[in-house]
């Protein structure tokens, strides 16, 4: 498995969650802008405050993509026998990169997930190896595979 394919793969996807977070910013604002020539009632008042909340929150949303960008530009994706940082790791079939928060996606054809170091699971995790055990939610896990 190369790991550096796989870090520049989750750099290009950063950088295109970037770039569609700007984009529906950019095109929130300029359909919510209130016109100084137009006569501007409360409700107008009132609809342009809800629209600045919705713009806070699209713009946070670029900024952490712009974070995740570069965590995972500071992160070491180096061969590894321990769960940490950089880290992909087999669990139960599932394979999990440690690096940034990912919905499931898919490079070559294998299916991963991005979980963060401040995710519960890698709590669990940290510093174990493959052929090690632990519990989460209840449930047993065996880690099949750390590189």
């Amino acid at each position: 498995m190369d790991k550096n394919a796989i870090k520049q793969a989750l750099i290009k996807l950063e950088r295109h969650h970037i770039d569609e977070a700007e984009m529906k910013y950019e095109d929130f604002l300029m359909g919510n802008l209130l016109d100084r020539e137009e006569i501007v009632d409360q409700d107008d008042q009132s609809h342009h405050r809800q629209s600045i909340e919705v713009s806070d929150q699209l713009e946070h949303q670029a900024h952490v993509h712009i974070e995740h960008l570069e965590a995972l530009n500071n992160i070491s994706f180096e061969a590894t026998e321990v769960v940490k940082p950089g880290a992909i790791v087999s669990v139960n079939g599932r394979c999990m990169i440690i690096a940034v928060p990912k919905s499931p996606f898919t490079i070559d054809g294998r299916h991963f997930m991005g979980i963060s170091v401040n995710a519960p699971i890698y709590r669990q995790l940290a510093g174990k190896k493959a052929g090690d055990t632990f519990e989460f939610n209840n449930k047993k896990f065996t880690i099949e595979v750390v590189n």
